[in-house]
């Protein structure tokens, strides 16, 4: 069913009142708690949370088969070898986890915990050598190398069910983490282009005059003194937009726009690969061995679009005391 059938619908999970104010309010908190100052602000934000809260768990309704991350699973389970450098590190993330401590702490939860793995993969190029199917070792073969990095444990369930029907709320938590980045790289911004415009303001205020010392106001990419005044003006008319988009109705704004059209900043699908055990995309004519994952997208522009791949997992209690026995911390 599309996205846009099931808000007509009105279906798309189970996302009622309580969940989707929830979801509202992190946000919020997320972007510029003192957007709650506006008249309003909470309702002219529910529409637009209740459609992307469907949008993402449709997106992730379709995940790869669950990761056997028991110690025996390191071994049987061939793409945990892949996703992990080493048994260790894959026991750190675990031991790490605080959504798995507070799903164990809990002694009337199942025995088995259903995660969800967020990872950053890592493509780079290098030289190395391949194996020919006549038996000849062929080198200095371009290579394209596969790691993943930045692994986190976000979340824990009692069933692989809830697990698929849920997930979507962390891909909106996602979105909201996101969203509240890119908000702060353009004040960021702001702020470079104010301390910019005072520069400029005080090397037209020196002049000829050499009581300032005009050159250690330069820049590293400031214009000639001549051009000065095109600049200010430049400068000027830049901040009076960004102040615009900075305002609380404008952050406002932002969300109301990002929300009204939440498919052309989050995206999410299956994903194929061919590996060989040292991550190297191999075809499968030549032994690599197919590697399906998830994979979300987050962002407008191109160049600006952060990826991360998407696993679901499971651990019991006693696996995860195996591990603490092996490498404990």
């Amino acid at each position: 069913m599309s996205f846009f059938l099931q808000r007509w619908l009105g279906g798309g999970g189970p996302w009622g009142r309580q969940e989707v104010s929830q979801a509202v309010e992190r946000l919020i908190d997320e972007v510029d708690p003192k957007v709650r100052l506006l008249p309003r602000s909470q309702q002219q934000l529910q529409r637009g949370v209740r459609d992307t809260l469907r949008y993402a768990s449709e997106l992730i309704e379709h995940l790869p088969a669950p990761l056997d991350l028991s110690p025996a699973g390191y071994t049987t389970d061939r793409r945990v070898g892949l996703l992990f450098a080493s048994p260790e590190s894959l026991c750190r993330v675990l031991q790490g986890s605080e959504a798995l401590q507070q799903y164990f702490s809990h002694p009337s939860n199942p025995d088995t915990a259903y995660l969800l793995l967020v990872m950053q993969p890592q493509a780079r190029q290098r030289l190395g050598s391949q194996l020919l199917p006549d038996g000849q070792v062929q080198n200095d073969v371009p290579q394209q190398v596969i790691s993943f990095e930045q692994h986190r444990v976000v979340a824990a369930y009692d069933s692989l069910k809830n697990l698929r029907q849920l997930a979507g709320m962390e891909a909106f938590n996602a979105l909201c983490r996101d969203l509240a980045r890119r908000v702060a790289l353009f004040d960021a911004r702001r702020q470079q282009l104010e301390a910019e415009r005072q520069r400029v303001l005080l090397r037209l205020a020196a002049g000829g005059q050499t009581l300032i010392n005009a050159d250690a106001l330069r820049g590293r990419d400031d214009v000639k003194d001549d051009e000065l005044p095109r600049r200010l003006q430049q400068l000027d008319a830049e901040l009076a937009v960004m102040g615009k988009q900075l305002s609380l109705p404008g952050k406002l704004d932002y969300l109301r726009q990002v929300l009204r059209q939440p498919q052309q900043y989050i995206k999410a699908g299956l994903e194929s690969t061919w590996l060989d055990r040292m991550g190297v995309v191999t075809p499968p004519d030549l032994g690599g061995a197919q590697l399906d994952f998830g994979l979300m997208k987050l962002g407008e522009a191109e160049d600006s679009v952060r990826e991360r791949v998407v696993f679901p997992g499971s651990i019991t209690r006693r696996d995860l005391l195996q591990w603490r026995e092996r490498w404990p911390q």
